[in-house]
């Protein structure tokens, strides 16, 4: 029987870009929940009303879920492209760092607002809000970043010693190694946006005539 490598573990470890990520999500949900609850009189209280008549008429709405779809893909998209064109250059890390700090404070914000309207129950009403779809996009996400900091290391290496013979040649494979990789994101983004049009949706209008 062969030994295993002590190495050969590091495949179950969370990159350490994820752990990064994740920290700074959950700093920027906190931030978010104590700004929520800090601006609930001069934010919140005037956008009540305009929330409870929305929330109330969902049912009633006639909302074209094709048109759910493409607004979720063009913002998705552009987080992608984003993030894939950031790893390109020495900014990486300030990027992905405060992405995940503003996704994690806007998500706070609603959670807090969704709180302060209707206390603990409010807490279901947002995981109402972003489900299923979160449960494909947060691994997708970690995914393209833990993806996006080796190639950012990778290309950052090609491009710190031009004066290499073969520099040139391994930038033409490293771009086209990410095809693959690209073709994938697409395809599980493509998955989220459409889950989020015709499951988030159904969902949240469910909720807003029986539950709310």
């Amino acid at each position: 029987m062969k030994s295993i490598p002590k190495n050969s573990k590091n495949y179950k470890k969370l990159p350490a870009a994820c752990k990064i990520t994740l920290f700074f999500a959950i700093i920027g949900l906190i931030v978010g929940l104590i700004t929520g609850n800090l601006l609930k009189e001069s934010l919140y209280s005037p956008l009540i009303t305009i929330y409870n008549e929305t929330i109330n008429n969902i049912p009633e709405l006639d909302i074209n879920r094709m048109d759910i779809l493409l607004l979720a893909l063009k913002r998705n998209l552009k987080l992608f492209v984003l993030l894939y064109l950031f790893a390109l250059t020495n900014l990486w890390t300030y990027y992905y760092c405060a992405f995940a700090l503003y996704t994690g404070f806007t998500n706070g914000l609603l959670l807090s607002f969704n709180i302060i309207l209707n206390g603990i129950s409010g807490i279901i009403q947002f995981l109402f809000y972003i489900c299923p779809q979160v449960l494909l996009f947060i691994p997708l996400y970690l995914m393209i970043i833990a993806h996006c900091n080796s190639f950012h290391d990778e290309f950052i290496s090609c491009v710190s010693y031009p004066t290499h013979d073969n520099s040139k040649q391994k930038k033409g494979k490293l771009a086209l190694c990410q095809f693959p990789f690209i073709i994938l994101c697409l395809l599980f983004i493509t998955a989220g946006c459409f889950i989020e049009a015709n499951l988030n949706l159904p969902l949240v209008i469910w909720y807003s005539s029986h539950l709310a």
